[in-house]
């Protein structure tokens, strides 16, 4: 296949004017495989440096809104260049598509591995990983679709409206992609299997090599709902896992730095939030449960 016949789409959104070092790493990398690799960020200047280093990879950058997430952004881009442009010849000509966010830091470079592996499967739509909460589906942090899956993938894209809320994203462009594959009978798979929920699995997959790991562990970001989600599941121990010297301990390509990974913040709300944690999963949690245990008693 020719390089204008396969496109990588990695949509980001930032504040500054340069790219976190963890992007510059998976672009760079993903630039040496056969994709056209195409930045698909917000509208801002970028700095001179950030500048050079997309040029020197051969990367190319597509300006957009910030709205609609990264289904938003990709469909943005679809729509614009449906009948080529200097980026890419013709999306009829695509062959490969491969969609990429900046919600999973890569610290090995695996991306060739990624996608040999991707080819030898029958499935047309491969991930990383899948998500079998609400509905079977495949994670769009990688999604890679081979020329059977575009159809579908198209009509789904196009055909649903941007959504505001990051729930509604899930729900009916992400987790619904998976819904219309299955209608039109597109084989899904995944490279890394987890008997957990993916979100709980992040320990056992960076100890196995995968090489990857969601951003928001690194960072601890998950909202008061998200992290009581964790202790209600039993997984409070994947919530605080030190995820960063996990990684350090799993190895980390030549070319990537530890102090590249992202970082949780360092203040004082934050420490009072898992503060706020312990106490629920020691107190507010088991209090909880026995409450609603009595009640559906009750009701026998």
């Amino acid at each position: 296949m020719a390089r204008d016949t396969k496109l990588a789409l990695y949509a980001s959104y930032q504040n500054g004017e340069s790219l976190p070092p963890y992007i510059c790493f998976a672009l760079k990398h993903l630039a040496e495989t056969e994709f056209t690799v195409v930045l698909v960020t917000n509208e801002r200047p970028l700095s001179l440096e950030t500048e050079e280093f997309l040029k020197e990879h051969g990367i190319k950058v597509y300006f957009t809104q910030n709205k609609g997430y990264d289904f938003g952004m990709w469909r943005r881009f679809l729509k614009d260049h449906t009948k080529g442009s200097s980026i890419i010849t013709s999306l009829n000509n695509l062959e490969r598509l491969l969609l990429l966010n900046d919600s999973i830091v890569y610290y090995q470079n695996n991306f060739k591995e990624f996608i040999a592996r991707a080819e030898k499967l029958e499935a047309h739509a491969v991930s990383l990983t899948q998500n079998d909460e609400i509905y079977p589906h495949l994670q769009s942090f990688f999604l890679y679709l081979k020329q059977e899956a575009l159809g579908a993938f198209y009509m789904h894209i196009m055909e649903t409206p941007e959504q505001e809320s990051y729930q509604d994203v899930v729900e009916k462009l992400e987790v619904g992609l998976s819904r219309s594959f299955d209608e039109a009978e597109v084989q899904m798979d995944a490279l890394f299997k987890v008997d957990s929920p993916i979100i709980f699995s992040y320990p056992k997959l960076i100890k196995e090599g995968a090489g990857f790991v969601k951003r928001k562990l690194l960072e601890e970001g998950f909202n008061t709902k998200e992290r009581h989600h964790f202790i209600r599941q039993d997984a409070y121990p994947s919530l605080t896992a030190p995820y960063h010297e996990l990684i350090k301990e799993a190895g980390m390509s030549p070319d990537f730095k530890y102090e590249d990974l992202p970082m949780p913040p360092k203040n004082l709300s934050h420490a009072t939030q898992n503060l706020l944690d312990k106490t629920y999963k020691n107190i507010g949690w088991p209090l909880k449960k026995l409450a609603i245990q009595a009640k559906q008693k009750i009701k026998k």
